[in-house]
């Protein structure tokens, strides 16, 4: 009997029905069955395997085997796993993903080679600057057109643009509340009463314990600062802009 170990080595000389003996101790009847190159392999050295001149496959069994194409065909391997979404490697070296489903487009997934500071690649995060993590506000709007006197209140948590436009009977208080610091308002003011009307400009870091504002006038600049205005009748406006800096609610009439 002749060893395993004496047995010659074919080498490249594999033909595509050459037989495989196996030998199964589990079925005691037929003990020695046999496989054939033929329907597995053929040699493909496009491929660049050792031995090979190519590798083909017959019907895949999702989710139970890997199916090869050679290289100028699909030129990519694709395994299926149960469960799991399509995938694939190619062979130039890349590995692709499907989105969502196992017939769904394949697209190339990111890897350490597409991450840098080239014009191609993706920038990691302490690459960035501080303006790529910047929130600019959303300038969000109000009105209110129904307090014609007493007190109306601007809620800076929801609004940095704010119309009031009323036929004000009295004076009129305009609050901005929740002004912490950083934050800013902008409000148009018109008194659209045939009389003229003070309004006067307070503000809260919360929502209570509302204070009178320093106010500063557009025109002419360098004057005293003033917590208030008098609107003319039936068109008097004005543009009042209130912010907290560093801590101190100031403001200004344009």
């Amino acid at each position: 009997m002749t060893k395993i170990s004496q047995l010659s080595d074919i080498g490249g000389g594999l033909a595509g029905n050459d037989e495989f003996i196996i030998r199964d101790v589990s079925d005691a009847g037929t003990p020695n069955k046999k496989v054939t190159a033929s329907g597995f392999f053929l040699i493909a050295s496009a491929l660049g395997l050792t031995g090979l001149d190519r590798i083909t496959a017959g019907t895949v069994a999702s989710g139970t085997q890997t199916r090869v194409y050679e290289s100028g065909a699909a030129g990519y391997a694709e395994t299926t796993v149960s469960g799991v979404n399509s995938a694939r490697a190619t062979i130039s070296g890349y590995f692709e993903n499907a989105s969502g489903v196992a017939s769904g487009v394949f697209f190339p997934v990111v890897t350490q080679t597409d991450i840098g500071a080239g014009a191609n690649q993706l920038s990691l995060n302490n690459q960035l600057g501080d303006m790529a993590f910047a929130n600019f506000p959303f300038l969000r709007g109000g009105s209110d057109t129904t307090t014609t006197s007493g007190t109306v209140t601007i809620d800076a948590l929801s609004f940095e643009r704010f119309n009031y436009t009323a036929s004000m009977a009295t004076p009129v208080t305009v609050q901005f509340s929740n002004m912490t610091n950083g934050r800013e308002v902008k409000a148009y003011v018109r008194n659209t009463n045939a009389t003229a009307r003070l309004i006067t400009i307070a503000a809260s870091t919360t929502t209570s314990g509302f204070t009178g504002v320093n106010l500063s006038f557009g025109s002419p600049p360098g004057g005293a600062s003033a917590s208030g205005i008098t609107l003319s009748g039936t068109t008097g406006t004005t543009m009042v802009w209130v912010g907290n800096i560093n801590g101190t609610i100031v403001g200004g009439f344009f």
